[in-house]
Parts: structure tokens; C-alpha cells; sequence
């Protein structure tokens, strides 16, 4: 970091030169490597201690004591966490960037039987962890305690969920003074602690000891507003094959592992990840064409966007799909885009052996 000074004595008629002395420009480099006046890039991992706080949280909690029928449903673990997690500053503002995704197991009791579930957040970030974000939920057993839990979860149980998670990032955005500049934020009454997030050794809310320091990635880039979405894949299967995939109840249960209803037909309705994600159909010409209406749960009510899925035999065995959304919500393309990927494309290629190649 250099150190700019411009002395009194300058001439008023020539120009400082560098390298030749002119006491007009003089710059020293900065032997402590101080971010002078909080201007750099400069940012603090996150991740591990987080993924044990929300460990910590969950862990043996009840959430439902004295429910329906004596039901009662307590989270067992996280039993898997990923993402990154990162308090950052930048020219005296102080950020936070995370992007996690986990599944929580839980167990219920009812007149005597156990049963289990889980629930699955492929992806809970920054910009919409004040939503309601996506929460899959599935019993992971045909008993009658396992489907009740598994009813009360959708309806209630995830919304307990959400708090939670909201109420850890909202006390971490409080606790590094997330949204503010560092020359308007103090060290607490009776400390002599930096206020800055970066170079202070204060840790996230419920926190264990922080994890060793891992490289972080970069904040996303701000991109312009993307509402429209498409590809062209060609998928190793009969186009009958990939139709009844798309289209059966059944076998969109299984490769999504959570509940789905489907009735292929105009004006028919449909729902996957147990209604996560619904809608109707405007047209449907079978193995050719499916033309629908389509919405994610924590959309506002009566916003739907346009997906339309073109089939087309290639070849012998080689099935084309042109795929087009419309009208997707500011902010909400990345999670959709992903969400295709995630919940369709990659489980139909894992369950059902159909690998597909992308066109474009």
C-alpha cells in the first residue's frame, strides 16, 4: 500500500516527475501493511463456524411435543452441510456473502411407532434467506407416524425451520454490522476491539471455535436482471422413455424423492417436491410437446411464468430437448436455473441411467 503526500513547496509551473527526486511526489510503501482508511478488499471466513452453529441448533431439538393423535416430531441432526460463508469489507462497507445448503434429519413417535424424514435446503443464500426458501421434505419410511410427520412438516414444521436459520444469519448480520460503514460503527461499551469484522477476533453468534482458515471464494458479481431461460439438451433414451419420465406421478417421486401429482393433460395440474413447485398445463401433445404455466411456493400468490419442452427423436436412442422458461421473476433465475439441474436433469440421469449431453 502506497502513501501519497503533495508538500507546500511545489512549483506552480512544472510538473512533479517520478524518478527524479521532485519533492512534490514522494511515496513510501507501507512497511505494516495497513488497509489505509478500510479501502481494500478484505474479508473472513465464515463457513466453519456457521455449518456448527446451525449443527448446534438443530441438534436434539423438538418441534412438536403434543401435536395431532399425540404425534411428536424431534430434528435429530444436520447430517449434511456444505457452502461458504463470508464477512467481507470494501471501501469501509462491511458485507456478507453466503450460499449454504443442508439436510435435517428428524424422527417422530406416534401411539407407540417410530418413524423418520428429512428435509432437504438445496439452497439458502444472502439475497433470499428472508424468503421462504425451499425446504424439500420426505419420509424416508412408509409408517404411519413417518406420513403424519411428514404432514405436519410441510405445513408447520418448515416454517419452524426457516426462523431458525433466519434468526442465526439476521444475529450474524448484527453482530459484524453487516449493511454498515466502519466510521460509523464503535466497539462495544468497556472494549478497546477494532470495529471492523475483518481484523477483529469477535465470531459468529452460538459459535464453536472457528475452523482453520480455508480459502474463501469471491462475492457474486452483480449481473443484470435475467428473466427468460433455455436450453438444448440430447438425452441417451427413447423419446418415450424421457416423456414417461417427465410425466408420471410415480416415477417423478422417485427420482425427486419427494411427492409429485401429475396429470398430463390441458388444464390438468401438477406439483412436484410435494407442491414446492405447481401449476397447470395449457397444451400437451404426448411424447412431442409440453406447454405449461409454472410457479415456485414462495413466489408471490398468482405469479406463474411459461415453460414450454419441445421432444424430438434424433436418432435411434438419442432424444432432443428444447427447453424454454419466460417471464422468471428478477432475482430468481440463478435458483431456477439451478433448481432444473438439481431436481430434474441430474436425478433423472442417476435414477434412470439417461445421460444427456448439452447442446446449447
Amino acid at each position: 500500500v502506497s502513501v501519497l503526500y503533495w508538500p507546500d513547496t511545489a512549483s506552480e509551473h512544472t510538473m512533479a516527475k517520478v524518478g527524479e527526486g521532485d519533492a512534490r511526489w514522494i511515496v513510501s510503501d507501507r512497511q505494516d501493511g495497513k488497509n489505509c482508511g478500510n479501502w481494500h478488499w478484505e474479508e473472513k471466513d465464515l463457513s466453519g463456524v456457521t455449518h456448527e452453529a446451525l449443527k448446534g441448533k438443530f441438534a436434539g431439538l423438538e418441534m412438536l411435543t403434543a401435536g395431532p393423535d399425540g404425534l411428536t416430531v424431534t430434528a435429530k441432526e444436520i447430517s449434511d452441510i456444505s457452502g461458504d460463508v463470508s464477512v467481507a469489507q470494501r471501501k469501509g462497507k462491511i458485507f456478507c456473502y453466503f450460499d449454504i445448503k443442508f439436510t435435517l434429519k428428524y424422527k417422530a413417535r406416534l401411539d407407540g411407532e417410530t418413524g423418520e424424514g428429512k428435509v432437504t435446503a438445496p439452497e439458502v443464500d444472502h439475497d433470499g434467506f428472508r424468503d421462504e426458501f425451499e425446504l424439500a421434505v420426505a419420509a424416508t419410511d412408509t409408517k404411519v407416524a413417518s406420513k403424519k410427520a411428514e404432514a405436519w412438516m410441510r405445513a408447520e414444521g418448515r416454517k419452524a425451520i426457516r426462523a431458525i436459520v433466519r434468526g442465526y444469519f439476521e444475529d450474524l448480520f448484527e453482530t459484524h454490522n453487516v449493511g454498515k460503514f466502519l466510521n460509523k460503527v464503535g466497539p462495544a461499551a468497556g472494549s478497546t476491539a477494532s470495529a471492523s469484522p475483518i481484523t477483529s477476533s469477535a465470531a459468529a453468534p452460538a459459535a464453536a471455535a472457528p475452523a482453520p482458515p480455508k480459502p474463501t471464494p469471491k462475492p457474486k458479481p452483480v449481473v443484470a436482471s435475467k428473466t427468460t431461460l433455455s436450453w438444448k439438451l440430447d438425452w441417451r433414451c427413447p423419446v418415450e422413455d424421457l416423456w414417461q419420465v417427465l410425466t408420471d406421478s410415480g416415477r417423478a417421486t422417485h427420482y425427486t424423492r419427494a411427492p409429485a401429482k401429475i396429470d398430463p393433460r390441458a388444464s390438468g395440474t401438477f406439483e412436484y417436491l410435494g407442491g414446492l413447485i405447481s401449476g397447470y398445463f395449457v397444451d400437451v401433445v404426448p411424447h412431442e410437446k409440453l406447454s405449461m404455466q409454472w410457479r415456485l411456493s414462495s413466489w408471490p400468490s398468482g405469479v406463474f411464468n411459461s415453460v414450454i419442452i419441445v421432444l424430438t427423436r434424433e436418432e435411434a436412442g438419442v432424444t432432443r430437448m428444447e427447453f424454454a422458461q419466460a417471464g422468471i421473476p428478477e432475482g430468481e433465475y440463478d435458483r431456477v436455473r439451478d433448481g432444473w439441474v438439481r431436481n430434474f436433469w441430474d436425478p433423472i440421469k442417476a435414477v434412470f441411467g439417461f445421460h444427456y449431453d448439452i447442446v446449447e
